[in-house]
């Protein structure tokens, strides 16, 4: 059989989360492998790189999105994607969002009649409950979206954990979910990027333990819940550091006192560093169907802390990190001081996050999607 020809559509490209570093990475991993995949978005941005596999198509005008303000909810040029998707005439379609440029896309996808695939990246009713606490409009998002799947062949879970949520809430056979293999770009995220001078250009002092968060600086991440554990239980020793869009408003200089820094968006060599640089990873959130930046963290060295609840709990063991009710404060606060106080345990935990890592490289996990596609393509 020929090799296929892939079209992925998203609502996400440019912007600076998880998902898009993770499509930005399968692209570059389709060039390096010859491979014909094609990435169609539209938007304003643009993160200044020229990629020829992605088509990023002029929206007709956009507002913020609701909740998330770090995104753009665009309202696309429906005919300029339908045009590019035919003129691609890809094999299958694969929809990564379920916004306003992923709609376009599964339209296009049955006018052209094209098989459908898609990649839960977001836990959107979860998500939007965390935000608002109506049961109403968590129950429209999952009616939404039982409508945008039902004609999927297949969807990926991003973690093996969430299929029975994915089906539960979309009413999809879960024999037609199958899991993503994890993977990140191994030579962006490593220890070898270690520069404690780095702290100078956020004039945080270099040599103090350091418990990094990566991410939306916003309730539905539970990063409220971490400032007030943090408030509450003051470790003058060791420094919080967030970095991500503070979407919580929160007054920044009066949480200086508490060793509290907020960095807001960092990316490229910066980011690297920055992660390499700190002592441990801490993430909060229980709505992430991975949790992207967990998978970075490991792989700079940092021993792992995250809920038992969602996608990181998944790869997060003992052995690298800790698994943690999310109400339970007083085990954040132990584990977060283990690493600190007990040279031994912390030195043991971050050096198996690097060896444990090493499996999780971007390439495979790319050319595992291909080889999927490629048998579904052939079955179907």
């Amino acid at each position: 059989m020929k090799d296929i020809k892939i079209c992925l559509i998203s609502d996400t490209v440019f912007d600076l989360n998880g998902v898009s570093r993770f499509i930005q990475d399968m692209v570059k991993q389709s060039t390096e492998t010859k491979k014909d995949f094609v990435v169609i978005t539209s938007t304003n941005k643009n993160d200044g790189i020229e990629y020829q596999n992605i088509l990023n198509l002029k929206p007709i005008f956009k507002i913020k999105m609701p909740f998330y303000n770090s995104l753009d909810l665009v309202f696309p040029n429906f005919f300029k994607i339908y045009k590019a998707i035919k003129l691609v005439n890809p094999d299958i379609i694969h929809i990564s969002t379920p916004g306003t440029v992923g709609l376009c896309g599964l339209i296009s996808a049955k006018l052209l009649k094209k098989p459908i695939a898609g990649i839960y990246h977001t836990d959107f009713p979860q998500y939007i409950y965390k935000n608002t606490n109506s049961k109403i409009l968590k129950f429209i998002s999952k009616k939404y979206l039982q409508v945008f799947y039902r004609n999927f062949k297949i969807i990926f879970s991003r973690s093996s954990s969430y299929r029975d949520i994915i089906s539960k809430d979309i009413n999809f056979k879960i024999e037609n979910i199958i899991d993503f293999k994890y993977g990140i770009d191994l030579n962006k995220y490593n220890k070898s990027h270690k520069d404690i001078k780095i702290w100078n250009k956020f004039n945080i002092r270099e040599n103090n333990f350091k418990v990094l968060y990566v991410g939306r600086i916003s309730k539905e991440k539970n990063i409220d819940k971490l400032i007030k554990v943090w408030k509450a239980k003051y470790l003058s020793m060791m420094d919080l550091i967030l970095v991500g869009d503070d979407e919580l408003g929160i007054d920044k200089d009066k949480l200086l006192k508490y060793n509290i820094h907020f960095l807001g968006r960092q990316k490229g060599l910066t980011l690297s560093k920055i992660y390499a640089s700190s002592n441990c990873f801490i993430f909060p959130s229980t709505t992430d169907t991975l949790g992207q930046v967990v998978l970075e963290a490991l792989a700079s060295g940092l021993p792992a802390i995250v809920t038992n609840q969602g996608g990181p709990k998944e790869f997060v063991s003992n052995d690298y990190g800790y698994v943690l009710d999310i109400n339970d404060r007083k085990s954040w606060i132990k584990a977060v001081k283990e690493l600190y106080f007990k040279e031994k345990i912390y030195k043991s935990k971050s050096q198996k996050a690097c060896n444990i890592m090493q499996k999780y490289n971007i390439s495979n996990s790319f050319l595992d999607f291909w080889d999927k596609n490629q048998k579904l393509c052939k079955n179907s």
